[in-house]
């Protein structure tokens, strides 16, 4: 076992005596921006329940997909002409004379994997192939909804303004503090909390930087934690069951919450004491969400049709329309038969054929398909694949089904089995076989170790996140307590001690003329450890020379505990960059170094990482920006 090495420079924890978020209004909007799907929930002033906007009138459907078909003008300006359900199909069968003026995007949140570092400088590419800043695709997106949500209460008795809702989006737990970063600037640029219009072109690819947005009502924003927020739903659903039910129900005090959604699986599990609500573990989860299932069922029908990537089919005709196309298959008519799968009598999975995609295909689906064991086409019942239950269990849902019980195994023996109630919520969550599954290998599991447990399913469990935004903005100081994911710190210069320090980094610092230790991880947390809601860190710093104006503290992160240098011996990282703070430093007085000192407070408690600082000699309160996009 590893020797465990103390931090060589800790932050100093103090008690906060503001609150960590600010006191909503009577009007609160929250959006579930998922990967495959989106939808948007909300309460108003004089009424107690959380309402779900519809978002497809003709479908009256409250969840959508995450599809977007924008229309470019002559003066580059950009209008929202498809969002939802029909979008693919709108843009598949659009004529060749105007498809330049078109630009189409879906799923753009698989975009955002933990492993992939965005920036603000992120690219994403349009099914025509042309690049976008990916920042700017989710503003249009968010900037849609809002525009949603105020059409909405403009045909209402009492119309309300963008200004007029405190605002939440959903992140998974598990993304790190860039994705949330990116999160929050895509909603300055959507005019989620000002009266402007909000983005309306796209910037032009460049070497140049897109610029940090106006921060304008930054308090008016929350981002939400998915699992965080799916709990709420559900506790608050049993306590109304309770409320009008002659059963007793026992309301759980520690739960487990597994969010399945189209990307990713996010697992939390927590503790409720007197009504408050301690994060028992370090979120975890994977990527078999949804859409895993969807993507084997591509490359089986790429492997059938012996085309790979469907290359040959994409370059049959317009490319972006094919992809529309290809797109409508197996992220349309086949979700609706993936959730469906497990219920009632259903042995396999049918699917409708695009007629263009089953003429292309014509010579392989009649002759080679009917050979493969458990998958036939009928060309006679409108070009319908059927795929028969065995295939679909191994090949399609098993690989996603192994990661589901795999991350949700190690949680719970991580936990030391200290919860036997499990909440299975999320689009994918709600599928009947994925529950059955689950349920069967979380049961094994508590009976081998003489235990019971119970795994539930709430209504709606799609949109349990998006109303549990709602619920737990209403009173985000419920959640008492969280585990810090990461051990973080910022590099910091010491007075150098022989007896703690390593010779290895010392140097001569000529404006304090004395002997410093360089590249030393000042800790604000470590790994796993709880971090109270009226908890803060703070560190006292100071500009590196005289002329300094503005300071910049570089973030950084590990998984590891015990590190106390950036880099070890050998130049290896030991931490990684994951941002900057940068607080202004005026000096109109000319004062030395030594005296500039500047008290910085940090948050972690909350679901973003927050700043403050104020110079010591003058208790003011200087500018301060989190950033975690910039590239480095």
């Amino acid at each position: 076992m590893a020797t465990y090495n103390p931090p060589l420079s800790r932050a100093t924890k103090i008690s906060s005596s503001s609150a960590s978020y600010h006191a909503c209004g009577d009007n609160i909007a929250a959006i579930d921006f998922g990967t495959t799907s989106v939808s948007l929930a909300y309460t108003t002033k004089g009424d107690d329940e959380v309402n779900t906007l519809v978002l497809d009138s003709d479908r009256r459907s409250m969840r959508v997909p995450n599809a977007i078909l924008l229309k470019r003008d002559e003066s580059k300006n950009i209008s929202v002409v498809g969002f939802g359900s029909d979008t693919r199909t709108q843009f598949a069968s659009m004529k060749a004379e105007i498809l330049s003026e078109h630009i189409y995007f879906e799923r753009v949140k698989m975009h955002m994997r933990k492993e992939k570092k965005v920036t603000r400088q992120t690219q994403v590419k349009a099914s025509s192939g042309e690049k976008f800043y990916l920042v700017e695709v989710i503003a249009f997106i968010l900037q849609h909804l809002k525009n949603q949500l105020i059409e909405h209460f403009i045909r209402s008795p009492i119309p309300l303004k963008t200004t007029d809702f405190d605002w939440v989006i959903t992140v998974p737990a598990i993304w790190d503090a860039c994705g949330k970063r990116m999160m929050r600037e895509a909603a300055y640029m959507a005019g989620l909390l000002t009266e402007s219009g909000g983005i309306n072109q796209f910037t032009p690819i460049s070497d140049i930087p897109l610029l940090i947005p106006d921060e304008t009502n930054s308090n008016r924003l929350l981002l939400a934690l998915e699992p965080e927020s799916a709990a709420f739903f559900c506790q608050e659903t049993i306590a109304k069951q309770k409320q009008h039910s002659d059963i007793a129900i026992e309301l759980p005090t520690e739960y487990m919450v597994i969010d399945i959604g189209g990307g990713t699986v996010d697992i939390t599990a927590h503790m409720t004491v007197n009504g408050e609500v301690t994060v028992l573990n370090i979120p975890t989860g994977n990527e078999s969400g949804g859409t895993k299932v969807n993507k084997a069922f591509s490359k089986l029908m790429e492997k059938l049709l012996n085309d790979q990537g469907f290359k040959k089919f994409c370059s049959s005709r317009d490319h972006s329309q094919q992809i529309a196309n290809l797109n409508k298959i197996f992220y349309s008519e086949f979700e609706n038969q993936k959730i469906a799968f497990g219920q009632g009598n259903l042995e396999d999975i049918a699917i409708g054929l695009p007629r263009r995609f089953s003429s292309f295909f014509e010579e392989f689906l009649k002759s080679e398909v009917d050979k493969v064991d458990g998958i036939e086409y009928d060309e006679d019942a409108n070009d319908t694949l059927y795929v028969d239950k065995k295939v679909v269990e191994k090949e399609l849902f098993g690989p996603a089904i192994d990661g589901i019980i795999d991350c949700t195994l190690a949680a719970i023996k991580e936990n030391e089995f200290k919860v036997s109630t499990f909440y299975l919520v999320g689009g994918f969550g709600g599928c009947r076989y994925v529950h059955q599954k689950l349920m069967a290998a979380i049961n094994k599991l508590y009976t081998s170790e003489g235990r019971t447990c119970n795994v539930l399913v709430p209504p709606t469990p799609q949109l349990a996140v998006a109303t549990g935004a709602v619920m737990w903005r209403r009173n985000p100081g419920k959640i008492k307590a969280r585990r810090s994911d990461a051990t973080y710190g910022i590099a910091t210069t010491l007075p150098f001690d022989p007896e703690k320090h390593d010779e290895h980094y010392k140097f001569f610092d000529k404006d304090r003329n004395e002997y410093r230790c360089n590249n030393v991880l000042d800790v604000f947390l470590e790994k796993g450890e709880l971090i109270d809601v009226n908890q803060n860190l703070t560190i006292d710093l100071s500009p590196s020379s005289a002329s300094d104006t503005t300071v910049s503290i570089e973030i950084y992160s590990t998984p590891c505990l015990g590190v106390q240098y950036i880099k070890d011996r050998d130049g290896k990282k030991m931490a990684v960059k994951i941002g900057k703070l940068v607080i202004d430093a005026p000096n109109p007085d000319n004062l030395p170094v030594e005296e500039r000192i500047i008290d910085v407070t940090m948050d972690f408690s909350g679901t973003e990482i927050q700043a403050k600082a104020k110079y010591r000699i003058n208790g003011k309160e200087v500018k301060t920006v989190c950033d975690f996009l910039s590239t480095y």
